[in-house]
C-alpha cells in the first residue's frame, strides 16, 4: 500500500507534472504482475486523476480521496458521497476562493477541496490561506468538515473516512499477507496509527519527522532499495 505524492513522486508546482522518481514506475509494473503481490495506491488525489497520471504499463488498484473512492485494477469504480450539507459547504468554499481571484489554486475533488500555494510568493501564499481559512470557518466548519494543512496547501474534507479505513479494508481482504504501508504526509498518519504493529509502516521523506510509522525511508534511494527488496522477496516466495 503506497501513497503517491511525496512518496512515489516528488511534489511539483503543477500537480499534473508530478511523475514518479526514475525507476519507480518500472518497479511498480514488476510488482503488479507478480502473483504473490497485491499492489494498491492510497492517495488524497481523486482516483481517476491518479490513474491518468501513472506512467505504468499495468493498471493498479487505487483508493482515492483519502479512501472515499475505490478504483479497481480492472476499472470498477465506487465512492462514498458526502452529506448534502457538506457538499454545499464545499461549493461555498470554492465560490469564495473564485471570487477572491484564486480559482487557479483550487483542486476540487469528489469529496473535498484543496487550495494550493506551492511555488507562490509569500504574499500570495498568505492570501490563499487567509481566504480558505475564513471561508472554512464561515461555511465548512459548521458542516462538520475538517481543515488540514499539507505540504504546499490546505484541504477541507470529511474525516469520517480516511486512509486508515482503506488500509484496514485491504488487510481484511488479505488477512494472512505480509503487508507494508508507505506514506509521507499527515493524512498517512491515519493509516500508520491503525496499522502500527500489524504491518510494516514506513515514512518516506527527505528528512524524518515525528510519526506513527515505525521506519523511515529517504527517497528516492531508500525507496527504490525497499521496492527491490520486496520484489526479491516475492520472487523467493514463488520458488
Amino acid at each position: 500500500m503506497l501513497d503517491y505524492d511525496g512518496t512515489l513522486a516528488p511534489f511539483r508546482e503543477d500537480r499534473m507534472q508530478a511523475l514518479p522518481w526514475p525507476g519507480v514506475a518500472e518497479r511498480l509494473d514488476r510488482l503488479s504482475t507478480m502473483p504473490s503481490v497485491h499492489l494498491a495506491l492510497v492517495t488524497g488525489r481523486s482516483a481517476r486523476e491518479l490513474a491518468s497520471l501513472l506512467p505504468t504499463q499495468h493498471s493498479v488498484e487505487i483508493w482515492g480521496s483519502h479512501g472515499r473512492e475505490h478504483l479497481t485494477a480492472d476499472g470498477m469504480y465506487t465512492s462514498a458521497n458526502l452529506a448534502p450539507a457538506q457538499q454545499t459547504a464545499l461549493d461555498q468554499l470554492e465560490k469564495a476562493l473564485d471570487e477572491a481571484g484564486l480559482a487557479a489554486q483550487v483542486e476540487r475533488k469528489p469529496a473535498s477541496l484543496a487550495a494550493h500555494w506551492r511555488g507562490l510568493p509569500p504574499d500570495a501564499t498568505r492570501k490563499v490561506e487567509e481566504v480558505a481559512r475564513d471561508a472554512y470557518r464561515a461555511t465548512a466548519k459548521p458542516a462538520g468538515l475538517q481543515l488540514l494543512v499539507f505540504d504546499g496547501g490546505i484541504e477541507v474534507r470529511s474525516d469520517s473516512i480516511h486512509k486508515g479505513h482503506a488500509a484496514l479494508h485491504m488487510l481484511t481482504r488479505f488477512p494472512t499477507a505480509t503487508a507494508a504501508y508507505l506514506g509521507d504526509d499527515i493524512t498517512d498518519e491515519d493509516a500508520f496509527a491503525v496499522l502500527r504493529g500489524r504491518v510494516l509502516t514506513l515514512l518516506v521523506r527527505a528528512e524524518p519527522r515525528p510519526s506513527q510509522a515505525a521506519y523511515w525511508l529517504r527517497p528516492p534511494q531508500d525507496l527504490l532499495a525497499f521496492l527491490d527488496a520486496w520484489i526479491h522477496a516475492a520472487e523467493r516466495a514463488l520458488r
